[in-house]
């Protein structure tokens, strides 16, 4: 591994230190001197989901900061270990001149390649909104979302994962969760996608009686594959830019 991996950081703080522990977990390494080379910067950050519905200060200056930031320290690639903070993706692109991985895109890709058509995507409620993922997967594939009830306590989660809370007694709270929401109120989902990277810290064991994608290990193994070709491009309907975020909070650009 010779590319020097940037990590955009505070989106959620944990969730992106964990994604630098799975990038180091993953990349086969028996030495020291065998790990990635990797930067992280992290910055106080809005709160994107608050922002995407309406309901906050946009985060785009400190994500463009942080990531002019990184490609000053020599990244030669940048990973942004949250699904949300996609949203922001295109203007992050332009502002850098170094490929800027897709989460969203490597997931598709994911889910091609095992045949999994009926995701359950456990995403922030913005994610879910705005359809974030849906643009990146495959034409005969079906998302699925968590109605109401479901979507509240998949927020709970990434937000008790995000205030700091035991991470131990969230997983085995999470296991037992997830378990019993493939249903045909889910949709009857082949498989359940931790679609968000808070989520990813409180991933449950891999014995599962339905298959669990997690976003955090699809980045990291998109990253660590070899060649230095980008994520696949995004579309341009994927993400909404800043200007129809701010018209959908009520701001004028």
């Amino acid at each position: 591994m010779t590319k020097r991996i940037g990590i955009v950081g505070g989106v959620g703080p944990l969730a992106s230190v964990y994604f630098y522990e799975r990038l180091l977990r993953l990349s086969g390494a028996s030495d020291d001197a065998d790990y990635p080379a990797a930067v992280l910067v992290a910055e106080p950050m809005p709160s994107r989901i608050e922002h995407l519905l309406g309901r906050g200060e946009s985060p785009l200056p400190q994500l463009l900061n942080t990531v002019e930031q990184l490609e000053r320290a020599g990244a030669d690639v940048i990973a942004i270990p949250s699904a949300t903070t996609h949203a922001y993706r295109t203007e992050l692109c332009d502002a850098v001149g170094v490929p800027v991985f897709d989460l969203l895109a490597e997931t598709g890709v994911a889910l091609r390649r095992r045949r999994l058509r009926r995701p359950l995507l456990l995403a922030t409620e913005a994610t879910a909104e705005l359809r974030l993922y849906e643009p990146h997967l495959a034409p005969d594939t079906i998302a699925r979302y968590p109605d109401a009830e479901r979507q509240a306590r998949t927020d709970d989660f990434i937000e008790r994962v995000k205030r700091g809370d035991p991470v131990e007694a969230l997983r085995g709270e999470f296991a037992r969760w997830i378990e019993g929401l493939p249903s045909r109120r889910t949709g009857d989902p082949d498989c359940v996608v931790l679609a968000c990277t808070e989520l990813s810290v409180i991933a449950p064991p891999r014995a599962s009686r339905v298959p669990v994608v997690d976003v955090t290990d699809v980045l990291a193994r998109a990253i660590l594959a070899p060649g230095d070709a980008p994520s696949r491009p995004v579309r341009a309907a994927a993400t909404p830019s800043e200007t129809q975020r701010d018209a959908m909070s009520g701001e004028q650009p």
